[in-house]
């Protein structure tokens, strides 16, 4: 969960740091698993080779993710989306894993459901390599939901309306109300960044299908229903969606994976997710990478478009 559940920035020119969960600075190193395109896993040092099941993005073929940026706190950075609301005079939305917005000390803890919290927060989009203009960076205003119990999201809101992030050429993302099947095709779009060599941290897709579901435990941290997959991410990644293939709409979001560098720790230590299988027993599988679902999500939005955690129609756990 190191990268997954840690942070990246990139501090000058060439120089990379890591802020972990228990909020230190580590040595650079990647995070999570990636694969080669027959579907094999490599080694994480592997990053920057031709080898990763990905590509790099541009502005002039693949304008349909420019809503997919960068968050950036004053502590570090993910990877968010903008989302489809629906309506364009309602504020504008952005999704992300609720571990990046912690703090540089403190993730909310595992019981913990953040509503309505005041959060230093930017969200730069056209994060593409060949973007030629300025890039757009929208503040964000609120932190309108965050939590890691059982799921792993934040949902922030933007100091805009949907319709003046649409003026402004940003298309959101659509979520699905229903997760992926099993074998469902996958793409995930983020920006990578730990490990990967300056000129590529920019706007990477990923493919791979959706895999079975699990309960996913790491450090104090636990995650019903997570869904397996086999996507490349490394740290920065954190909060990418994960979109299917048939329908363009996203069916979840990437929050974990195993990093090589700890694999000679405990099972379900920090950096070393674990699935809890059958009897309450416990297994790592170092291949597998993993996501969150997010089909309650849309159930919390009424029909102006506004995200209400008291109407009676929403599906998300309420402090």
């Amino acid at each position: 969960m190191r990268s997954i559940l840690k942070f990246s920035r990139n501090i000058g020119v060439g120089i990379l740091l890591t802020l972990g969960i228990g909020g230190y600075l580590a040595d650079v190193t990647v995070n999570a698993a990636i694969f080669d395109r027959a579907g094999r896993k490599i080694p994480d040092r592997e990053v920057n080779s031709d080898r990763v099941n990905w590509q790099l993005l541009s502005a002039i073929t693949d304008r349909k993710y420019n809503g997919v940026g960068v968050i950036d706190t004053n502590y570090g950075v993910c990877t968010g989306f903008a989302i489809n609301s629906g309506t364009l005079g309602a504020p504008a939305y952005v999704l992300t894993n609720g571990h990046c917005q912690g703090s540089s000390r403190k993730l909310p803890n595992e019981r913990e459901i953040l509503v309505d919290r005041s959060t230093k927060t930017n969200f730069i989009v056209n994060y593409f390599h060949d973007f030629k203009p300025q890039r757009a960076t929208f503040a964000v205003k609120r932190m309108v939901y965050g939590t890691m119990k059982n799921n792993d999201i934040a949902i922030l809101e933007l100091k805009i309306t949907q319709g003046e992030l649409l003026k402004a050429g940003i298309v959101p993302l659509q979520l699905a109300p229903q997760p992926a099947a099993i074998g469902e095709p996958l793409i995930v779009v983020g920006i990578p960044s730990e490990g990967v060599k300056e000129e590529l941290n920019f706007l990477h897709a990923a493919t791979c299908k959706a895999g079975e579901r699990a309960n996913v435990k790491e450090d104090v941290y636990n995650w019903t229903q997570s869904i397996r997959h086999q996507c490349s991410i490394v740290g920065g990644m954190s909060g990418s969606p994960m979109i299917s293939r048939l329908t363009q709409q996203v069916v979840g979001i990437i929050n974990t994976g195993v990093n090589d560098s700890a694999s000679n720790q405990p099972q379900c230590s920090l950096n070393r997710p674990c699935e809890v299988v059958k009897n309450n027993l416990v297994q790592t599988f170092p291949q597998e990478n993993y996501g969150q679902l997010v089909d309650r999500i849309p159930t919390c939005f009424d029909r102006r478009g506004i995200f209400n955690l008291q109407q009676s129609s929403c599906q998300l756990e309420r402090p």
